[in-house]
């Protein structure tokens, strides 16, 4: 039997020095930057609507100047979300390269989905098991199932029309404040679980 390509294996520290390349910290910041903007923008939104702000109106009732703003606001707020699960994912794979090594990492861990991905690197790197009902797996689920929503967007038939107000969608500027807020409260509850991960992760706010 050939045991040539075998070789002893060890999981680096985390203080382990080298050089990485990686964007977490980037989309961490975009995240906060266009939650702020599109506070200003759903205040500016709010100013010129032209009826109550619980009423939908019709097309021939806004101006394009509100038509625009209404388009921004509601991409600022897709890209909160978005930009939230990026930091989160981007943390993690960064984090994987950091304790394994770029080629351990890629061959093992990459392709994996987000929750199994960080229940094996932590029983793997850190020795802790976390279970489907451990903060950071619940918090995890959440920014992965707001992410997955808008990147793998899905067609629904239904039984007849649904008015504008009746029609499902997320509470703006409210569901972007809760994807900063689980962002944030991911990398706090990883902090908790493993302290010695800190100088790793992107300066909370």
């Amino acid at each position: 039997m050939d045991k040539s390509n075998r070789k002893l294996f060890r999981i680096r520290n985390h203080d382990s020095n080298g050089y990485w390349l990686t964007d977490d910290r980037r989309y961490f910041e975009y995240a906060h930057l266009q939650l702020a903007e599109l506070e200003q923008v759903t205040e500016q939104v709010k100013q010129l609507w032209p009826a109550s702000l619980d009423k939908t109106i019709h097309a021939h009732e806004h101006s394009p100047e509100l038509e625009l703003l209404v388009c921004k606001r509601d991409l600022l707020s897709d890209s909160v979300k978005v930009f939230s699960a990026m930091a989160v994912e981007g943390f993690l794979n960064y984090y994987g390269v950091v304790r394994l090594g770029e080629n351990e990492y890629v061959d093992h861990f990459e392709r994996m989905g987000i929750i199994p991905k960080l229940r094996i690197l932590l029983l793997v790197c850190d020795s802790l098991a976390v279970s489907d009902t451990d903060p950071l797996v619940k918090i995890l689920k959440r920014i992965a199932q707001r992410r997955n929503m808008l990147v793998h967007p899905k067609a629904k038939e239904l039984s007849g029309y649904i008015p504008a107000e009746e029609r499902p969608g997320d509470k703006i500027p409210e569901a972007a404040r809760e994807a900063v807020k689980d962002m944030e409260d991911f990398f706090r509850e990883f902090i908790s679980a493993v302290p010695q991960s800190s100088h790793l992760i992107p300066p909370l706010k």
